[in-house]
């Protein structure tokens, strides 16, 4: 009876010939030859340990296999396994599960949430519905319940800050790259608004500001209110990012060009490279410019100071005049110019729309960047009625001013008419008169703008409160996402080394990564086939280059290689 059953199993394996690692051969319909075709393959190969006919997600697989050979979440559970333990130094009262968990139960439980978005999970509730690999990837599945409770005792124990380091590569390249994302949220409660830029919507939400190294790779995350404007805590993020990583030269995007800011990264001896807004200059002659190359389309590049001398202003600039199209200028503090040649800049500074804004949306398509997590929300006072407030307290100690100053003038014409009269002026007297009651009417409105700005202020009532978003989970989550692309950009390093031809990310997780297949394993060998039906002529012949790279790159499965093949499977 058992061998029976062990027939039959082995029978239902056998639809197709996935054993044979070689195109078109089939043994559908072979009946009792089945198991002998198996066991053939499978000798020839070694003894047969194990087979998955349908597997899905192949390609992640494959990316999970040299993660584990790099050793890529190593300082992640080590970082995770020392937070623990000053934790429980420093609560020696408290008792939660992650408390006690073992470095294996840390390793698979954070991987469940790094693997996530590449599988289309953005939200953890859809481990729950949505059909994963969790279980054939890492030999165990998780539900949401214990994956919201993981995350909650991760947050608890302030797993953000002790995550930082290991964004960070070996090597941090010499420029860094800043730039704010605005991720939208939906909420019942008061919150605080700012302009979401991808929705173009006032609305709640979060600033997730972000820095990358010139390779490409995210180093640094913090999180913000949406209403506070990136210039006003871009000084102090910086200063984070510098001893993070030891590096302070930075790139921004145009929207902190200001000289007060140029002036406060020269003062801590930072420096920053911006691109000059269209409404500061009017071209070349805004600048005593001198020219430093012509480049090949005939564009010339210029460099120099402001044509009339600001003497505090630190900026140096370089003005790119195009024979066609509008003259770009852009601007840096001296530490700039003493690092990087000034026919560098436009260069330098045009590569953050590769290295951070396409780096978003390729977030947000597979990294589930824009997913909020957490509900918390952290109450405060309402700083738009204070904004508000301020605004009117200007707006009425100007109102205060010009009464008093239209109070003056009415008395001083009264006193000139006053005069005219006592005198027996005709003609003056009556110009006196006409301007006497244009500086009354002066007078009324001043007086009636005054009021109104009173019963504004009168209006904003007693200090509010307004709550903001709890970013610690937020923060978390995100930090996930960096190192999920962090990961995938070393992977495509090391991947197009064995490629003769140029390929994406985003190709290679549409061919590969979301392809189902089939595995199989022996006491020799690991052998995965990818399920190339419906796949075009192009992309089958692209997919057959990336299969062979990735036999070249020699993965491992505990010691055993790694081979990877190309299989039309039926649906």
């Amino acid at each position: 009876m058992r061998s029976q059953k062990h027939r039959c199993r082995l029978l239902s394996l056998s639809v197709k010939s996935i054993g044979c690692g070689r195109h078109g051969v089939s043994i559908e319909g072979k009946g009792g030859h089945a198991e002998q075709a198996l066991k053939k393959t499978s000798e020839s190969q070694g003894k047969l340990v194990s087979v998955t006919p349908r597997l899905s997600f192949v390609g992640v697989h494959v990316f999970a296999h040299w993660l584990d050979q790099q050793h890529a979440f190593d300082p992640v559970v080590a970082q995770l396994t020392q937070t623990v333990k000053a934790y429980k130094q420093t609560h020696p009262g408290d008792d939660f599960a992650l408390l006690h968990h073992r470095e294996q139960t840390l390793l698979r439980r954070f991987q469940a949430l790094f693997f996530a978005p590449l599988w289309g999970i953005d939200r953890l509730s859809a481990f729950d519905t949505q059909e994963h690999p969790l279980q054939t990837l890492r030999g165990r599945d998780y539900q949401s319940s214990t994956l919201s409770q993981f995350l909650g005792q991760l947050e608890r124990v302030g797993a953000a800050e002790a995550l930082m380091p290991t964004l960070l590569p070996e090597q941090v390249g010499q420029i860094i790259y800043v730039d704010g994302h605005m991720i939208a949220s939906w909420s019942r409660r008061s919150l605080h608004k700012g302009k979401i830029t991808m929705l173009g919507r006032i609305m709640a939400g979060s600033q997730a500001v972000i820095a990358h190294d010139e390779a490409g790779q995210a180093v640094f995350v913090a999180y913000h209110p949406p209403d506070i404007h990136l210039s006003r805590v871009i000084l102090a993020y910086c200063q984070q990012v510098a001893l993070a990583t030891g590096r302070t030269l930075v790139v921004i995007d145009r929207a902190v060009n200001a000289m007060a800011l140029a002036c406060a990264f020269d003062a801590q001896g930072f420096g920053l490279l911006c691109m000059l807004d269209d409404n500061e200059h009017a071209g070349l002659e805004s600048f005593e410019a001198t020219l430093v190359d012509t480049l090949e389309d005939g564009t010339k590049v210029y460099s120099g100071p402001w044509k009339e001398r600001r003497p505090d202003d630190p900026r140096h600039f370089v003005i790119v005049a195009p024979t066609e199209g509008k003259t770009l200028v852009y601007w840096g503090t001296p530490q700039v110019q003493e690092a990087l040649e000034t026919t560098e800049w436009p260069r330098v500074y045009r590569e953050r729309n590769e290295i951070q804004e396409l780096s978003f949306k390729r977030m947000n398509d597979h990294g589930a960047l824009k997913t909020n997590y957490g509900r918390k929300t952290i109450l405060g006072p309402d700083r738009h009625q204070q904004r508000k407030r301020e605004k009117l307290a200007q707006s009425l100690e100007t109102a205060h001013q010009r009464v008093d100053k239209q109070s003056a003038a009415l008395k001083a014409q009264q006193d000139k008419v006053a005069e005219s009269e006592s005198k027996g002026h005709g003609t003056r007297l009556e110009q006196r008169q006409r301007a006497l009651v244009v500086v009354e009417k002066d007078r009324k409105d001043a007086q009636h703008n005054q009021a109104k700005l009173i019963e504004q202020a009168c209006a904003i009532g007693p200090p509010q409160e307004r709550a903001d978003r709890d970013f610690r989970k937020q923060t978390i989550m995100t930090m996930r996402t960096l190192l999920l692309e962090n990961a995938l950009m070393a992977f495509m390093v090391a991947l197009c080394e064995h490629l003769p031809s140029k390929v994406s990310l985003d190709c290679i997780l549409r061919i590969l990564f979301e392809r189902r297949g089939a595995r199989m394993e022996t006491v020799s060998q690991v052998v995965y086939w990818v399920n190339t039906a419906g796949v075009s002529l192009p992309y089958r012949r692209l997919l057959a280059e990336v299969v062979e790279g990735l036999c070249a790159m020699e993965l491992r499965d505990q010691g055993k290689p790694i081979r990877v093949y190309l299989k039309d499977m039926p649906p």
